[in-house]
């Protein structure tokens, strides 16, 4: 019977939620070729990674992970103060 070690394998954080841990893979041939050893530990998966030139790590561990910024509000406080007083406004009459 085959091993089930690595079958859903989580990771559980500080709020105590269960998510899937990533699953790092090297890739031959800069991704194009096949995937010679996946795994969700980041160090072995570099490790591997330097003993075959010209493999990738996928998903890229070092790829810039930008925030997407939070929508900006376009509405001054000037405006939300004038938008709150013609509503109590027209509630009023």
């Amino acid at each position: 019977m085959a091993c089930g070690c690595q079958k859903n394998q989580t990771t559980v954080t500080a709020s105590g939620a269960r998510v899937p841990a990533t699953l790092y893979k090297v890739t031959l041939n800069g991704g194009d070729g096949p995937v010679v050893f996946q795994t969700t530990n980041l160090p072995q998966a570099r490790t591997v990674h330097k003993n075959y030139p010209g493999s990738v790590i996928d998903p890229d561990p070092d790829a810039d992970k930008t925030a997407e910024e939070p929508a900006t509000d376009d509405t001054a406080p000037a405006d939300v103060a004038a938008a709150i007083e013609a509503a109590l406004q027209n509630t009023d009459s």
